[in-house]
């Protein structure tokens, strides 16, 4: 009986909500994140640029705003309030005819929210999306972060309120993490941050390269997944206050693990646009300095025009 009452009470987020047997187009978006506020009681329902705060304990609909933080008008004519609560019954023929789950009903409201960011954006009033919510997170001290495509970290009260934001990266956040009083933010340049619950930039360094898609904490350190499917761990400690004591100890060793050369670098360009290059005419041009150099870079113009298969076919022939 237990199965069958855990069965019969899914959620189905494709269905619409409708009123005297009519859908409102108030309701009309898909949701694209979904937080639990453990502090506050709260669930957190996101689209690209739009949010649902709803109550977890009675499930009503308490909010409905933009990235901005701008209130949405909940208001329908011919909606009362029993429209926007769910009431749980325990009976299942009661419950199939009087109860809407409200994930189902957050996936519209979101929906007609986006709508009209969209017709607002259209006659210039809103933002690009480059406004666009890409992480969500909440932190030990209830507050909920933020991560857009345009580098910017958005900090909110758990009311919904948009308290802070915070822009130290001009690429876009890929991805949120947070443990203790720390926030890891992961983004599209291969970048990963670490700032405190205050927004405070506490370090950064190139993980990976490609984006940092996602985090994932255990055994004391932080694994971030990169695009290309690379995973590597960081110590949850680190950054920290013994960094600066690792890096004087290391530099007054510094001659113990390093070795200094001199090195003769070659530098170059060659238009792979003109035409093919003949081996002659690379024998002619390097040649006569390649036994006395180490390392050779040459730059490749305009092979955006599509010679870059003919520089790698000459290059080929040439070796």
């Amino acid at each position: 009986m237990a199965s069958l009452l855990v069965e019969r009470s899914y959620i189905d987020l494709r269905s619409q909500v409708t009123h005297n047997g009519t859908c409102c187009n108030f309701f009309t978006s898909d949701v694209k994140y979904m937080l639990s506020d453990h502090v506050g009681a709260k669930v957190w329902i996101t689209s690209y640029q739009s949010f649902t705060l709803w109550d977890a304990r009675t499930k009503e609909l308490l909010k409905v705003f933009n990235i901005d933080g701008q209130v949405e008008n909940m208001s329908v004519d011919s909606w009362t309030e029993d429209d926007v609560k769910m009431e749980f019954v325990s009976g299942l023929k009661e419950k199939t005819q009087n109860s809407f789950n409200f994930f189902q009903r957050s996936r519209n409201v979101i929906l007609g929210v986006v709508d009209d960011v969209r017709r607002a954006a259209a006659k210039g009033s809103f933002g690009d999306d480059n406004n666009r919510i890409e992480a969500l997170i909440a932190t030990s001290d209830g507050m909920i972060w933020i991560g857009c495509a345009n580098g910017l970290l958005v900090q909110w009260d758990g009311n919904g309120n948009r308290l802070r934001e915070f822009h130290s990266h001009a690429f876009a956040v890929q991805s949120l993490c947070t443990i203790g009083s720390r926030i890891w933010v992961g983004y599209i340049s291969s970048t990963v941050q670490v700032l405190s619950l205050g927004g405070d930039l506490l370090g950064q360094w190139i993980a990976h390269k490609s984006p940092v898609l996602d985090f994932v904490v255990g055994a004391g350190y932080i694994f971030t997944l990169a695009n290309h499917g690379g995973i590597r761990g960081w110590s949850i400690s680190s950054p920290g206050p013994l960094d600066n004591i690792f890096h004087a100890e290391l530099a007054e060793k510094e001659f113990l693990y390093t070795r200094l050369e001199n090195v003769k670098i070659l530098a170059g360009t060659w238009n792979v646009g003109q035409g093919r290059a003949t081996p002659d005419s690379l024998v002619s041009w390097l040649g006569s300095v390649a036994a006395d150099i180490a390392i050779i870079v040459i730059g490749l113009q305009e092979v955006e025009m599509g010679a870059g298969f003919l520089a790698v076919s000459t290059a080929k022939e040439t070796v």
